[in-house]
């Protein structure tokens, strides 16, 4: 019954064969994805800023760097917990595989988490010599490489599977790795206003804009290349129903409000860029749930 969701492909391995169940993969695993884009996404995001703009940006990413550590740390406890068994988490790092999207995801994780903590600890640290600051700027520079790394590893796990919807979703890890870019801009645009900096605020509301607009093209990819074996999972309004959501109150109307609204607006933009995106990866992680009970309920 399972078998008939999947569309005919060549090859052998269980990835050609029929899917017995839907996968141990909940609420938490959405948490999870909107945590990673956000902690890597607000990282490079400040990063390019600071780096590339310091008079306009050192501000506001001396706050976004402790902040993308809070969130570095919420993600690595949703992933933990949402273990079968939490604590044995550290027998994901006896292996080595970097072929393996699993294991080179911990690693970049790993890797990523050393120069997050001190480019953090280096933030609040008060205003010191010209050495201890580019040392900083170092530790940012030495920090790209893996956040990006951990941004790109999410999609690319979740479409080797052979569940349905994920296992065609080749886009997906170009959609993640694009939406955690924008969400990092939305959030750092936050930061900017909470700050009072207004000079950010004018750069990042475009920068905004255009990364939302970036975000649009492999999300049509994405969801051309899955259209169809959305349409074989029954009751699938549901999840057009969410999509239509997270498209339209995530991305379309924050897009207009960028373009055409106030700057009184602009946090409320960022309220609804956030609640988008999390509805986007409820839609990821329990689409195979649904095609699975569709299946039950037909059988």
């Amino acid at each position: 019954m399972i078998a008939d969701l999947r569309s005919p492909r060549n090859g052998s391995g269980y990835a050609a064969g029929p899917v017995t169940k839907a996968p141990a993969w909940h609420g938490l695993v959405a948490w999870d994805l909107l945590f990673n884009n956000l902690t890597t996404g607000l990282f490079l995001t400040a990063a390019l800023g600071d780096l590339l703009a310091p008079e306009v940006f050192t501000p506001a990413a001396k706050v976004a760097y402790p902040v993308a550590l809070v969130l570095l740390l919420t993600d690595l406890a949703c992933l933990v917990l949402d273990l079968g068994d939490p604590l044995r988490f550290h027998h994901m790092l006896r292996l080595v595989k970097l072929t393996s999207p699993m294991s080179f995801g911990v690693w970049s994780l790993s890797a990523f988490s050393l120069p997050a903590f001190v480019a953090a600890l280096l933030s609040v640290v008060p205003d010191g010599s010209t050495t201890l600051e580019w040392v900083r700027r170092i530790v940012v520079i030495v920090g790209l490489l893996p956040a990006l790394a951990s941004l790109s590893y999410k999609g690319v796990l979740f479409s080797t599977t052979a569940q349905p919807f994920w296992r065609d979703a080749r886009w997906l890890g170009a959609y993640l790795t694009t939406s955690a870019m924008m969400l990092g801009s939305a959030i750092l645009l936050g930061l900017a206003i909470v700050l009072g900096q207004e000079h950010a605020v004018v750069l990042l509301r475009p920068v905004l804009a255009a990364t939302l607009l970036v975000s649009l093209v492999p999300l049509g990819l994405l969801v051309a290349e899955v259209r169809s074996e959305l349409r074989r999972i029954p009751n699938h309004g549901q999840l057009a129903r969410a999509s239509a959501l997270a498209f339209g109150g995530g991305m379309i109307l924050p897009l207009i409000l960028l373009i055409f609204a106030g700057q009184a607006l602009l946090l409320g933009t960022v309220a609804l860029i956030l609640i988008g995106s999390l509805v986007a990866r409820y839609v990821i992680v329990y689409a195979p749930h649904l095609a699975h009970e569709g299946t039950r309920e037909a059988g």
